[in-house]
């Protein structure tokens, strides 16, 4: 019964993969880690960074987290996708 289950899961998140991959590596790694990831956690930063700041700001550290979060989203896509392609089997294993 418990293999019955990890299939359907398997199955369920495959289907999920599928539909992503048909939009592309560049769609998927712009939309998921810079926009998604990369731009929340970057104006997170900044907004907690503003708050807990007293009345002076440290621009350098907002400009720096505006442009660090998203390429780290773009290399946190980047390498999801080339998990997810290993995963489900669309890149030969080494």
């Amino acid at each position: 019964m418990l293999e019955s289950f990890k299939s359907a899961v398997f199955n369920r998140q495959r289907k999920k993969w599928e539909k992503l991959r048909r939009r592309g590596k560049r769609s998927f790694i712009v939309r998921r880690g810079v926009l998604k990831w990369g731009s929340i956690v970057g104006f997170l930063t900044v907004f907690a960074h503003l708050c807990t700041c007293h009345g002076k700001a440290d621009w350098w550290f907002v400009l720096s987290a505006l442009i660090a979060c998203p390429f780290a989203g773009y290399l946190w896509a980047w390498g999801m996708w080339h998990v997810n392609e290993r995963r489900y089997g669309y890149i030969a294993k080494k």
